[in-house]
Parts: C-alpha cells; structure tokens; sequence
C-alpha cells in the first residue's frame, strides 16, 4: 500500500468557510463556519492586541454601519508569525507562494475577528468595502497582487464573489512585523435587536 502525503495547506484550502454562529472549534483553535458555496472554513482563534494595547482589533461604527479591522499580520498553517521579505532568484528571500499563504492565513485571522465582532453572526456582513494588503519585499518584487490574493480568497469563499469583493490597495514597505500583513473595512449590518 503506498501513501501520499498532503501539504497541510492544501488540506485546509479545501476544508474552509461558514456564515453563522458555530460551537465547534477547528483544528485551527476557533471557530468553523460555512462559506458561500458551503464549505467549511476553520478558523484560528481570535486574536487580541499586542504591546501595549492602545488599539483595537477591529471596531463598530453604527451610524455608518461599517466594520474596521486593525492589520493582522500573516502566518504559516501552524498559526506561526512568518517573518521575512518576500522575493524572487534568493535564497534567502520568503517565496510568493509561500507569502500567499501567509496571507491567506492572515486572511482567516481576520475573518476570526470579524465573526467575534459580530457575535458569530457574519450573516450581517453585506459588503466587504475595501482590503489593504501590505507585503515587506525586497526592493525590485512587483508580485504584490498574487501574494495578496490569498487574503482576498478568504472573502470571497466566505461571502462570495459579489459581497466578498471589494476594493483593494496593495503595496510594499520596506519592513514589517510579518512578511505579511493585511486589514479589511465591511459593511455591516445592524444587530437584529438594534434595528428598527
């Protein structure tokens, strides 16, 4: 009998998405929801400010019914902070594949974050309004838009190609906390209770 192992990134890309409360926790660490098209998605646990937590990780506006997000940086499968720049024909440099992960799984942290905002109901998410991705890369990369793309993915298989679709900005800096780093703005709306 031969077996084939699967990259575990692999299997969690075909494992992902959901859209409303859920008490299972993931083999991530958080929650699972189901996705447009009915996946699941396992999410990893929500994250919480670091430092000296003079921020927040994402926060409400009711009059204009939009949710922020604070950057979440991007990990490996294992939900380790990947450091590193992002580049090609160096060894040393992270690899655009390896970054699109990354920021895939930053994705998947801020899909975490936003499904603890809203209370598990990501049901309320009308639009995502804007995605901003940041990619520390070494002067001469211009493959920022493939290595965002992960984090795009995640929005769209949660909330499908019209409301998982918004505007982007993609750029690089010259260092990061990550290799990766990414934060999103949705249209939310309402609480049921708050409505009227």
């Amino acid at each position: 009998m031969k077996l084939i192992a699967t990259p575990a990134h692999l299997l969690f890309r075909v494992t992902r998405t959901r859209l409303f409360s859920s008490t299972s926790i993931s083999d991530r660490g958080g929650a699972i929801i189901k996705g447009a098209n009915g996946a699941l998605i396992h999410l990893p646990p929500v994250e919480h400010p670091v430092g000296r937590q003079l921020y927040k990780k994402a926060i409400y506006c009711p009059s204009s019914q939009t949710l922020r997000t604070s950057a979440h940086v991007g990990t490996d499968d294992d939900n380790i902070v990947k450091r590193g720049t992002v580049g090609v024909g160096d060894a040393t440099f992270v690899t655009p594949e390896d970054a699109n992960t990354y920021a895939y799984n930053a994705g998947l942290r801020l899909l975490a974050t936003i499904h603890h905002q809203l209370d598990g109901d990501l049901s309320r998410v009308e639009q995502v309004l804007k995605l901003e991705g940041m990619v520390n890369a070494e002067p001469n990369f211009i493959g920022h838009l493939g290595v965002i793309d992960g984090c795009s993915q995640v929005f769209v298989d949660a909330f499908g190609t019209d409301r998982g679709v918004g505007v982007r900005a993609c750029f690089g800096v010259g260092s990061l906390g990550g290799a990766v780093s990414c934060n999103v703005e949705l249209q939310v709306r309402p609480p049921a209770n708050e409505q009227s």
